[in-house]
């Protein structure tokens, strides 16, 4: 009887420890999701002319995914973005050129597009085709009038980016074969904009865009009897083509490889593609 008395008090005692451990306890909090923790901060990035407006696009497009973040996209030629990243003054850099071994040196290269370059003329020239000898001749100095090309007899006003510009990079390479511009009385365009307004101002001027930055009031010349689109730089018809790149450095902070990885996903490339540059995937 005594035995049966001692173990039905143990079984109690245990129950009101139990019940009293219960009582005490802490709710485990369940942490949030990833994708729910909010990034924020500041990205800057430096670089190409012709990348700064599909840098601004996809930005527009990352920061309404993440409104706590700030996009400062500041241009001046793809040796400035080059520059900035190695002395770790910007997040990305951006070019429209490939980069050197010295260049690249030290650096994460990310291709976000593959660019375009169109040849433009004003609205009014009757040329539409040009094969790239003298595409190459022009800019050599040795077409220097209209008429040697089936257009009018009329000077040929040649138009060029200055030494700074991933397109320029890219043009010397692709059609000069990184011979220097001697054709007369060059002009020298600083940005994109600046080329298309000083060809659209003149019926005697010839230059050359990134197919993302064309205007409506230029005239594009085919090459080699290949137009500039999307399906001839992807069959490699047109021969005029560069890679826009974005790239980091050993102090790019953490924040600026998730603007990156947005810009090679597949939203992200729809959104290049959706602006007139052709996608990468």
């Amino acid at each position: 009887m005594l035995r049966r008395f001692m173990a039905v008090a143990g079984l109690f005692v245990l129950l009101g420890i139990s019940v009293l451990l219960a009582g005490c306890a802490q709710p485990v909090e369940t942490p949030k999701p990833v994708e729910e923790v909010l990034l924020g901060g500041r990205i800057t990035f430096a670089g190409s002319t012709t990348v700064q407006p599909l840098a601004d696009i996809v930005g527009q497009a990352f920061t309404a995914l993440y409104p706590e973040v700030t996009l400062d996209i500041a241009a001046g030629g793809s040796k400035v973005g080059i520059q900035a990243i190695h002395e770790g003054t910007v997040d990305i850099g951006m070019a429209s050129r490939r980069l050197s071994a010295e260049e690249a040196e030290g650096v994460t290269q990310h291709q976000i597009a593959v660019d375009v370059i169109a040849v433009v003329v004003h609205v009014s020239n009757p040329v539409e085709d040009l094969t790239m000898e003298q595409l190459h001749d022009i800019y050599l100095g040795k077409i220097t009038n209209w008429k040697e090309v089936g257009g009018a007899d009329e000077p040929i006003v040649v138009v060029i980016r200055d030494e700074n510009s991933g397109t320029r990079g890219a043009f010397d390479e692709i059609v000069l074969e990184k011979e220097t511009p001697t054709a007369p009385e060059l002009q020298k365009a600083l940005t994109a904009g600046d080329m298309a307004a000083l060809v659209a101002g003149n019926p005697n001027a010839i230059g050359y865009v990134g197919f993302g930055n064309m205007e409506s009031e230029l005239k594009v010349v085919a090459i080699e009897g290949v137009e500039p689109s999307k399906e001839a730089a992807q069959d490699g018809s047109y021969r005029l083509t560069r890679p826009l790149l974005m790239f980091t450095g050993p102090l790019t902070q953490p924040l600026a490889q998730t603007f990156i990885e947005f810009v090679v996903s597949s939203e992200g490339q729809q959104v290049v593609e959706a602006n007139g540059w052709v996608p990468v995937k």
